[in-house]
């Protein structure tokens, strides 16, 4: 049964919190585990990846970290919210752990939510509108079965190192990035043969929200100098800053 007199779903992504936190970190966290609480509101809560700046799942045990979060989220899933996983290249191998402890899909994998009557397609986004080499190599090795099998033979500490050094520095896009962003956006959206209504996307840390023909394509913003966050509520999606508080009953963007 739903919580409100419609399906509310609430979509948020590129937190990047560290495993161990980063300084200045914490004022972050907080805000963000204030939206996890308010998420308890919520039908559905989708993570569309890069919640963690980097996660490996290995068979036996866990890396230590990320326990408020992951508390926050047990707080969430035990208030009656369906959670949702779409793993990003900094935390796609978290998808087993999610799986166990959440319900969401096995692999973290894009999916698809279907909800009064629209289809909403969910994936993270990169490699689909920004060219950057180093996010393209690294995407291509987190993804790879025999990269992955190959990581769980190396010493976690190794491995924790070497993917910090690879994942660089998260930031927002630039102005002259975001204009571009939003043109191949644009182009992408004009394609044939989409076969969903709304297309949902993170990764470019840039939130957008367009529309041709009929269907529409967005991009969650980040949770840096900003507090990016999704809803879907009475049949229509709006994009909101959660420093304005949650938009629960306020009039959603056109």
């Amino acid at each position: 049964m739903s919580k409100t007199a419609s399906r509310t779903i609430l979509f948020a992504a590129d937190t990047h919190f560290h495993l161990v936190p980063h300084r200045g970190e914490e004022q972050r966290l907080g805000r963000f585990l204030e939206f996890l609480h308010a998420a308890q509101a919520a039908d559905d809560l989708v993570l569309l990846g890069d919640l963690f700046d980097f996660w490996f799942d290995y068979p036996h045990f866990r890396l230590r970290g990320y326990e408020e979060i992951l508390s926050a989220l047990d707080r969430v899933r035990d208030s009656g919210t369906t959670l949702h996983f779409v793993g990003g290249n900094h935390d796609i191998w978290v998808a087993p752990f999610f799986h166990e402890r959440y319900g969401t899909s096995a692999d973290g994998s894009p999916c698809t939510l279907e909800t009064d009557g629209q289809r909403i397609r969910l994936i993270h986004g990169d490699g689909l509108l920004v060219r950057d080499w180093i996010y393209g190599g690294f995407r291509k090795i987190v993804r790879n079965t025999f990269a992955v099998t190959l990581a769980k033979s190396l010493h976690p500490e190794l491995l924790y190192h070497f993917c910090c050094w690879l994942s660089g520095t998260s930031r927002k896009a630039s102005r002259d990035e975001s204009a571009l962003i939003v043109k191949r956006a644009g182009r992408y959206l004009a394609r044939p043969g989409h076969d969903w209504d709304l297309l949902l996307i993170g990764h470019v840390h840039h939130a957008f929200l367009i529309e041709n023909e009929g269907r529409r394509m967005a991009a969650l913003g980040s949770w840096f100098g900003e507090e990016s966050y999704g809803m879907w509520r009475n049949g229509r999606f709006s994009l909101h800053d959660f420093s304005d508080g949650l938009a629960f009953g306020t009039e959603e963007n056109p």
